[in-house]
């Protein structure tokens, strides 16, 4: 008996030290892009050594010494149930181009502060409410609706698809083994996370898929990553069915010339299309209209490549859409937009490759919008950057 006294003293010891007296971590936020932000989502990775936090160790964030609202969700745990690893979500306002310093403060002694208002989260029988969007157990439709003001989902395709070597489509519905997880409730950031295998081309297949909101902004970030083995997916694209009101619908595409036109009817679309290869980039744009398909404007041989977002508007709707694999990809990028509503963004790499990858974000804003550059798609696609200090 002693022994074992003793042998849990030697072990619990540094948890026993840890509570006695607060620990603190530094987290230090970068503007990188030169744009003002407000209220713009921020997230920290901390590791912790064994036994310095449980998952109810009383912890908050500071900002020039006060405390400001934080979300902490453990993310690994040492085998003793300590935290190994966790989020710290936040919002932080810096101007272009400055940096904040955060303290992160977390034990015996800390006082959290209430917690402020955010997003809620209810799971229903087959689907799970977050804030002003719906999104659906199974996938498929995967944002069963989105509603700000108006309802602003439509019906029709609507959530990731690959497509394989063969030209067969295949959604998250065709999932063998589907499996939903909420990883964060809120009231800062709610995600979802679903996974499963696909049978692509005859190989099981597996892939993540993440839905990621933010209480301070009207955006839903959703990721998709497909491990291919086989090297037998081809493409990989979402698809949303938008409902924004009666036609024109005007739309734009993030290119340096900023082309722009409209969809005046529910057969017309607007197709941009960019196929890189070797630091240069080819794109068009082309529209059909009345069925008469023609180029509106294209860009040979660029090196200025597309920046990776489009807009469409409505009457009362606006909806940026951002893809952050566009800069870099090397492959064809394709995003297009029908006046009935169907809107896709497609990845097809110029190689066979073993992991695919696929992170969209759709922001709803009303109408007017706002001047400003603080959610702008150019602010979404460079996220501050936050880095923690090592223990």
């Amino acid at each position: 008996m002693k022994r074992l006294l003793f042998l849990l003293t030697f072990f619990l010891s540094p948890m026993l030290v840890t509570a006695q007296s607060p620990a603190s971590v530094s987290i230090h936020v970068k503007e990188p892009a030169g744009i003002r932000r407000s209220a713009f989502p921020a997230t920290a990775r901390v590791s912790l050594d064994r036994g310095r936090m449980s998952d109810s160790t009383p912890a908050r964030l500071l900002l020039n010494g006060t405390a400001v609202p934080a979300q902490v969700t453990p993310t690994a745990h040492w085998p003793d149930g300590s935290v190994q690893t966790l989020d710290v979500d936040f919002n932080a306002s810096p101007g272009p181009n400055e940096s904040l310093d955060f303290v992160f403060e977390y034990g015996s002694g800390v006082t959290p502060p209430a917690p402020g208002r955010g997003l809620t989260l209810a799971e229903l029988g087959d689907a799970i409410q977050v804030g002003n969007v719906r999104f659906s157990r199974m996938g498929q439709p995967l944002m069963a609706s989105v509603k700000y003001r108006d309802e602003a989902i439509g019906s029709g395709a609507n959530g990731f698809q690959v497509t394989d070597s063969s030209g067969t489509v295949l959604n998250l519905a065709d999932a063998t083994d589907l499996a939903l997880v909420v990883v964060k409730r809120g009231p800062l950031v709610a995600t979802l996370k679903y996974t499963g295998t696909l049978l692509v081309g005859g190989t099981k297949t597996p892939f993540t898929m993440s839905a990621e909101m933010p209480s301070s902004k009207s955006w839903i970030k959703l990721s998709a990553s497909v491990d291919d083995s086989a090297r037998r997916v081809k493409s990989l694209a979402l698809t949303t069915p938008l409902a924004l009101g009666p036609l024109p619908w005007v739309w734009d595409f993030g290119t340096a010339r900023w082309t722009y036109g409209q969809l005046r009817n529910a057969t017309d679309t607007v197709t941009f299309t960019q196929t890189s290869r070797g630091g240069t980039a080819e794109w068009a744009v082309t529209t059909n209209a009345g069925g008469r398909e023609q180029i509106a404007e294209s860009n040979t041989l660029s090196r200025m490549p597309f920046g990776g977002w489009a807009h469409v508007q409505g009457g009362k709707e606006v909806v940026a859409v951002a893809v952050e694999e566009a800069a870099g990809f090397s492959g064809v990028v394709r995003m297009t937009q029908s006046g009935g509503g169907d809107a896709r963004v497609e990845l097809s790499p110029a190689t066979p490759s073993t992991r695919h990858t696929l992170t969209v974000y759709e922001h709803f804003v009303s109408t007017p919008v706002q001047i400003g550059a603080a959610t702008s798609p150019a602010a979404i696609l460079a996220p501050l950057v936050v880095t923690v200090d090592p223990k």
